[in-house]
């Protein structure tokens, strides 16, 4: 999978950069803090969907499933959207990443969680940052997802485990000819009381040190689930 985007430096110039990875992985369960694990746990465990084999989890998702639509098209009314951030090396080696959202198909990860990724695409922001230039201070920077207008999750980027130890964890379990991984960070536990179905998701990466900000927004369109 190949992917055409912008590269925003920290200087404020731009450049256009391909990206580049041949297995692509949705890690989940990825809090640094145990409470904050177990409070996303709960959450799904609400609607049905088992507790995890081991933590982190590693999902392993198609490829091309990677996507910087406005608009996503999904089956049934059980899907949902959770802010992560979505990291991928550039083909000059550079380790780039970008605000995402892991679209996933609730009512199929109560059968299975690995199934579930794999029936929405995974959106990802336009616009990238390189993370050799915001590594010291990667722990404060801020990441937010609001569904239909209203605040839904709220964190910093320290609450996750950093970029390396998820690229580790990856490597250990990745399928057999695997040369270049693309990586979904795992998520924040929403500031409600359970998961929200909504239409029009907006999702903030921000950088308080650089003075600098990714947004991203797309609109969720339901296709009929039928038989």
């Amino acid at each position: 999978m190949r992917m055409e985007t912008v590269l925003l430096r920290k200087g404020g110039e731009s450049e256009s950069v391909r990206l580049a990875w041949d297995a692509c992985v949705a890690a989940g369960y990825t809090g640094r803090d145990r409470k904050s694990v177990l409070a996303h746990v709960e959450e799904l465990r609400k609607i049905g969907v088992p507790a995890p084999e081991r933590v982190p989890s590693m999902y392993w998702v198609e490829p091309e499933r990677v996507s910087s639509s406005r608009l996503l098209w999904v089956v049934g009314e059980s899907t949902s959207g959770e802010v992560e951030v979505f990291l991928a090396r550039s083909e000059a080696g550079d380790l780039c990443v970008s605000v995402a959202s892991d679209h996933t198909d609730r009512a199929l990860e109560t059968v299975s969680v690995a199934k579930a990724k794999q029936a929405c695409s995974k959106i990802v922001g336009t616009l990238f940052w390189r993370v050799d230039e915001i590594g010291a201070h990667w722990d404060s920077i801020e990441l937010r997802s609001w569904v239909d207008g209203v605040l839904y999750q709220e964190g910093t980027l320290g609450k996750m485990l950093p970029p390396e130890r998820l690229f580790e964890l990856a490597g250990e379990d990745a399928p057999s000819g695997t040369n270049a991984i693309s990586l979904f960070s795992g998520t924040l536990p929403v500031l409600g009381e359970g998961l929200v179905y909504g239409e029009k998701y907006a999702l903030s990466l921000k950088d308080p040190v650089l003075g600098r900000e990714i947004r991203h927004e797309y609109a969720v369109r339901i296709l009929p689930d039928r038989n």
